[in-house]
């Protein structure tokens, strides 16, 4: 073990048989040991009760911050001194089950959580998984909430918008219900006076006594948008209905018939233009012009790829001819020099520079590569392929003469078959020139009529688009409120579970004036009673608001209550809240002297009595700066941690420990052994 912690000398509570406490997994959070890793400090915890005590500026608050750490987010604004954690490792139990987990001391909301399954079944390896801080799938928090039996759900960011963007409810805002810090125990409720903090306090509540039902939740967002769609189609129909009514059409079959009409005169006008067409061709003799013109162009096309053709063969022979002439000349200078041109006499090797002996080798090898040389083509032999070269080359340039001529005839008929076409072109134009200003009247008004009727049909196809688009929202009216007056049905029966919310407010409210009377809170003008707003979800004690009480002494006594209530309630009728109680600062907040020293003693003995009634249900942490003296041997066994000037939470110049002997715990970089001291 790498860290040391304070062991109290007061003697230890007496211990609870575990076998007859009662067992509740739901909700059951129950923290067994802390270690500070890096602040060499090591607290372990107990069922019930558990008290932290110190001096100012020790470290108690920052404890609980780190405690809310564990299980939640890293708050920002922790003093200088948590630089030196590395992480926070603890043993919980969570639910039915023991855990290790190890959290990094880091702000970031994807920092890896390990956690380990601490004692696991006989026979079956540990579970072991590392999941980000927090996020909507696979997170640490979402491992906590399903490990606690409490529902996952994510509500809408704004109440007053229950269509608009969803917010995760997630651990840290149940740890608001959980843990109370000593600058709010005498002036917020789970933090009201912060706006974002209220919204979520206020969903936590109507989660865990029964208002929000997810599901009904999800009914009311799908009736609304039933109704926005009901409105909007209804909107639609209205001006529909106005539009069609300054139409001659009364339904979508006289439409059609209307539609089928013009389609038919449609056909007979082109038919009309079809006619004229052909008649124009047979009174000008048009066809015949035509055909010869088409004739013409297509001869045309045929000559333009015969000249390219020969164009290209053309360069080629040319390409061709330059190869043997060089071929040729290079022949030439071989017969002339009566010797192949690369028999050189070496005197020194091109290689190294030294001096080479013609007489290294017989005459009939060479004298540098000791191989035996090539045999040199005869002066006959280069004749004959000289002559073979020419020959071809004669050829090359008879081929060439004939690709030539042949270019020139092409060239020549394309420019005539060029002429012909623009000669009958302007035939076929004078032709038919008359013909078509004599029936241009008569082509116009066919033109005319066909634009209208088809301008006609399109019009008479919008109507009939409005028809069948009709129709379709008048069956999807049909649908939708069906389907409404089903979601309704749904809700109502959901809503019937708001008489077991109600009572189980009202349980809530009953514990309450419970706890204070057993806090003798002063009266209040009138009788005691405690009601809890229907709106805030605040506790209004004697038909006064928390924020209207007269004092911070006052306030944390209702809180103490109120915090208490929620839990034991919770508790009581299996509702989902974490069991674990978390208050600091109880007599800093109310004081000593006189009646306020009575209220801390009776604060003290509510707390004492709780946690014995719900011991291994509820785990209550109390953190004070010192206990009532008139109660220090009644309190002095629960203490787990004292903490003083000289012995501050996180130790920073203290040499490290030698390690202990004991089963460690292999999570994060360190282990987990038992206790030592100082």
């Amino acid at each position: 073990m790498t860290d040391v912690e304070t062991i109290d000398d007061s003697p230890v509570p007496p211990q609870v048989n575990d076998a007859q406490a009662p067992t509740r997994s739901r909700g059951r959070m129950e923290i067994q040991d802390v270690e500070l890793v890096g602040g060499r400090r090591v607290v372990r915890f107990r069922p019930g009760l558990n008290l932290i005590q110190g001096d100012i500026t020790t470290g108690k608050t920052t404890f609980v911050r780190l405690i809310r750490s564990l299980f939640g987010s890293v708050p920002d604004g922790l003093p200088p001194e948590v630089d030196l954690l590395t992480a926070i490792r603890g043993k919980v139990v969570l639910g039915d089950a023991a855990w290790q987990i190890y959290r990094p001391v880091t702000t970031t909301a994807n920092a890896p959580v390990e956690i380990a399954e601490a004692e696991p079944p006989p026979g079956r390896e540990p579970i072991a998984v590392r999941l980000p801080a927090a996020g909507r799938e696979r997170s640490y928090s979402l491992f906590l909430l399903e490990r606690l039996g409490i529902p996952a759900v994510s509500v809408p960011q704004a109440r007053t918008k229950p269509t608009g963007t969803l917010v995760p409810v997630t651990m840290t805002d149940w740890l608001g219900y959980c843990i109370i810090p000593g600058d709010e125990l005498d002036s917020d409720v789970f933090g009201h006076n912060h706006p974002y903090r209220d919204q979520k306090r206020r969903y936590v509540f109507e989660l865990a006594y029964g208002y929000y039902d997810f599901e009904a939740a999800q009914l009311n967002v799908e009736l609304r948008n039933i109704e926005l769609q009901l409105e909007m189609l209804d909107r639609e129909a209205v001006v529909r209905e106005r539009f069609l009514a300054d139409t001659p059409f009364a339904d979508a079959g006289t439409l059609l018939a209307r539609i089928a009409e013009q389609d038919a005169a449609l056909h007979v006008l082109r038919a009309r233009r079809r006619t004229v067409a052909a008649e124009m061709t047979e009174a000008t003799g048009g066809q015949e012009l035509r055909d010869s013109l088409l004739a013409a162009r297509y001869s045309r096309d045929e000559l333009a790829v015969s000249v390219t053709r020969l164009e290209a063969q053309l360069h080629d022979l040319a390409d061709l001819e330059k190869q043997l002439a060089s071929q040729s000349a290079r022949l030439t200078r071989a017969i002339v020099a009566d010797e192949w041109l690369v028999d050189f006499d070496f005197v020194v090797c091109p290689r190294c520079g030294n001096d080479v002996d013609a007489g290294r080798a017989p005459a009939d090898q060479c004298y540098l590569c000791l191989q035996t040389p090539r045999p040199a083509p005869s002066r006959e032999q280069l004749l004959a392929e000289q002559y073979r070269v020419t020959s071809q080359i004669e050829e090359t340039r008879q081929v060439a003469e004939l690709r030539r001529k042949s270019l020139e005839e092409d060239r020549t008929a394309l420019a005539r078959l060029d002429e012909l076409i623009r000669r009958t072109a302007v035939q076929l134009d004078e032709q038919t020139a008359t013909y078509v200003s004599d029936r241009a009247a008569m082509l116009q008004q066919y033109a005319a009529e066909e634009a209208s009727i088809q301008a006609e049909i399109a019009r008479l196809n919008d109507y009939l688009v409005l028809f069948q688009r009709h129709e379709a929202h008048r069956q999807n009216h049909e649908e939708l409120q069906a389907r409404q007056a089903e979601v309704q049905r749904a809700i109502e029966r959901r809503e019937l579970g708001h008489a077991d919310a109600e009572a189980n407010v009202r349980a809530l409210e009953q514990r309450i004036l419970d706890y204070l009377n057993a806090l003798r809170i002063p009266q209040l003008g009138i009788e005691l009673s405690v009601k809890i707003n229907r709106k805030t979800y605040m506790p209004e004690v004697s038909g006064r608001k928390f924020d209207e009480l007269s004092s911070q002494g006052l306030k944390t006594l209702v809180n103490i209550a109120h915090s208490l209530a929620h839990h034991t309630v919770a508790i009581d009728r299996n509702l989902p809240m974490p069991g674990l109680l978390v208050l600091d600062g109880l007599s800093a907040n109310t004081g000593y002297e006189g009646f306020d020293q009575d209220r801390v003693n009776d604060a003290y003995r509510l707390l004492r009595s709780v946690a014995a009634e719900y011991v291994g249900r509820l785990q209550i942490v109390a953190v004070d700066n010192e206990l009532p003296r008139s109660m220090f041997l009644e309190l002095s066994g629960y203490v787990i941690l004292t903490l003083t000037q000289d012995n501050r939470l996180i130790h920073i110049h203290a040499p490290d420990p030698l390690p202990e002997t004991g089963r460690p715990t292999t999570i994060g970089d360190d282990t987990l052994d038992g206790d030592v001291g100082d």
